[in-house]
């Protein structure tokens, strides 16, 4: 089945979901054939959206105490449960509507006066996952069943508005998805 995506140099083709080692070699892949099929149809997570059932399916051929790094397309609080009771730990941005409307962070108005590099993070009653908020050229969310913001290493990034290299500290799980 041909996919259309708008705005792509070539917008008429095939979507292909592939999970990748951290050298870009593939380990599994599936094609997405439209609504109603295989994926879609998957037991048990009728909660999870789309890119979740994909990640999901995906991560079936993990072994325990594996590590994914997904985008935010795929990343939600429900797949990180389902994927850590498997064993497996998950790390991915979030977008700003999964967030649990109960979440305290601080706002990007505040972190911006903090300068580029400041963190907030709120950790789960049950110790089971993070939510980091990091700001850079604003803010983003990260959220993680393996790591918080700590160790924080120090990191390099060009200023456009000093222009010069400054020096900042993103947190932990910010570095391994770069």
């Amino acid at each position: 089945m041909r996919q259309y995506v708008k705005g792509k140099p070539n917008p008429v083709g095939l979507k292909v979901f592939v999970m990748c080692t951290t050298y870009g070699l593939p380990l599994d892949f599936i094609f997405y054939e439209g609504k109603g099929t295989d994926v879609e149809s998957l037991a048990d997570t009728s909660d999870l959206d789309l890119g979740g059932k994909i990640a999901l399916k995906l991560s079936d051929s993990l072994q325990p105490w594996s590590s994914i790094y997904v985008d935010r397309y795929f990343t939600s609080e429900l797949l990180f449960d389902i994927l850590l009771n498997r064993e497996v730990f998950a790390t991915g941005t979030l977008m700003k509507n999964k967030v649990p409307k109960l979440t305290e962070l601080q706002t990007d108005r505040d972190m911006k006066r903090n300068g580029r590099g400041s963190v907030d993070q709120i950790v789960r009653n049950d110790k089971r996952c993070c939510l980091v908020k990091w700001f850079d050229n604003r803010g983003v969310l990260l959220l993680s069943t393996e790591s918080g913001k700590l160790p924080m290493e120090k990191c390099s990034r060009w200023s456009k508005k000093e222009k010069k290299i400054l020096r900042y500290q993103p947190p932990c799980n910010c570095k391994k998805l770069q």
